[in-house]
C-alpha cells in the first residue's frame, strides 16, 4: 500500500473512502530497526512479510499488582480481524484490512474500472456521520432499515450503505456510482462471515501487554488502554527527519530518547528507509528506558510500510 491508498477509512466521511489508485505498492524491502536485513524470494507481485519461527503468544493483561499505567511488554502481537468479506470476482482484489481508532476496514481494490470500483467495507460500535452535503435515502438492507448517503462530487459521486447489522455493530459500504443502487445494496447482501486479519506496517516482536490495538496504517500501529479514548502507546514510522542529541542506539542505529511533562519519545534513524521510527508513550501512560529500547529493537518494518 502506498500513503493514504493503503489506509481503509474509519468512517470520518465518505470522501475519504474511495482510495486513489494512481498510488501502489513501491517497496520491496524489509528493513530491521536494529539494523539486521532479512532477504527472501517470493512469487511475483507477493509483498514480502517477515515471520518468526514460531507464531507470537497471546498478549496477556499486566499481572496482579502492577500499576495499569505502567506499560510492560509481552511477546508478539496478535491482529484484530475483520468478520466480513465479499465474494471473489474477477476484476476486484483480495481485501486489505486496517484498523482505525478501533474502526476495522476492509478495502476490496477495483482492478477492472469500467464494471467495479473500489469498495471498502468498514464496521465500528456507533454509527458513522454523515458526511457534509450527503443526501440520504432509506433503504432495506440484510433486512435492516440502512441509509444510502450520496456526495455529488466529480468525478464519481460517493456513496456509503449504512445499516445496523446487530446491537452494538454498524457497517458501512463505502463505493462510488460505477455501481448502481441496487449492485450496492446487492454487494452488502453477499457479505459473508470471515476472519481476515489487520495487515500491519511492522513485525514486532513485543507489544505492550493489557493495550487495546487503536489504529493499524500504512505508517503506524496505535494501541490504548482498555477504555480508554486516545492511543497512549504509538509507533510511528515518518518521512526522515534531523536526529538532534541522539544518546542511544537501538541495534546499530542511531536513537534519541526525549522525555517532557507526561510523554516520552524515542527517534530511531532509519537509513536504509530514508525514514525516522518514532515510538511515543503518554496520554497517562508510562514506560521504563530500558523497555521502550527493548521495544524498538523488536520492531521490524515490512515492505508494505510508506513512512507519512
Amino acid at each position: 500500500m502506498h500513503g493514504a491508498a493503503g489506509r481503509a477509512p474509519g468512517g470520518q466521511g465518505l470522501l475519504g473512502t474511495v482510495h486513489e489508485r494512481s498510488r501502489r505498492y513501491h517497496r520491496r524491502r524489509v528493513a530491521t530497526v536494529a539494523g539486521v536485513s532479512v532477504a527472501a524470494v517470493l512469487a511475483a507481485g507477493v509483498p514480502f512479510v517477515f515471520a518468526r519461527v514460531t507464531g507470537p503468544e497471546p498478549i496477556m493483561p499486566p499481572a496482579a499488582g502492577d500499576d495499569p499505567a505502567t506499560v510492560r511488554l509481552a511477546d508478539g502481537w496478535v491482529a484484530p480481524r475483520f468478520p466480513y468479506t465479499l465474494p471473489i470476482v474477477d476484476g476486484m482484489r483480495a481485501p486489505v484490512v486496517t484498523a482505525d481508532a478501533g474502526r476495522l476496514s476492509a478495502f476490496f481494490e477495483a482492478t477492472e474500472l469500467v464494471e467495479h470500483a473500489d469498495v471498502t467495507v468498514t464496521v465500528s460500535g456507533d454509527e458513522p456521520p454523515v458526511t457534509e452535503g450527503a443526501t440520504e435515502k432509506t433503504i432495506t438492507v440484510r433486512g435492516q432499515a440502512g441509509s444510502l448517503r450520496t456526495v455529488d462530487v466529480r468525478p464519481a459521486r460517493q456513496l456509503a450503505l449504512v445499516w445496523r447489522e446487530s446491537p452494538g455493530r454498524w457497517i458501512q459500504l463505502a463505493t462510488d456510482d460505477t455501481y448502481t443502487t441496487p449492485r450496492v445494496v446487492a454487494l452488502a447482501e453477499s457479505l459473508s462471515g470471515a476472519s481476515i486479519p489487520v495487515q500491519p506496517p511492522f513485525d514486532l516482536a513485543r507489544s505492550p501487554a493489557g493495550l487495546v490495538t487503536d489504529t493499524v496504517s500504512a505508517s503506524r500501529m496505535t494501541f490504548r488502554a482498555p477504555g480508554a479514548s486516545t492511543a497512549g502507546f504509538r509507533t510511528v514510522l515518518r518521512e526522515r527527519q534531523p536526529l538532534a542529541g541522539a544518546d542511544r542506539t537501538v541495534g546499530a542505529s542511531a536513537a534519541a530518547l526525549t522525555r517532557t511533562a507526561g510523554t516520552v519519545t524515542l527517534a530511531v534513524d532509519v537509513p536504509d528507509w530514508n525514514a525516522t521510527l518514532e515510538v511515543t508513550v503518554g496520554d497517562g501512560l508510562t514506560i521504563s528506558d530500558a523497555d521502550l529500547l527493548t521495544y524498538a529493537e523488536g520492531v521490524r518494518i515490512l515492505n508494505r510500510s510508506d513512512p507519512e
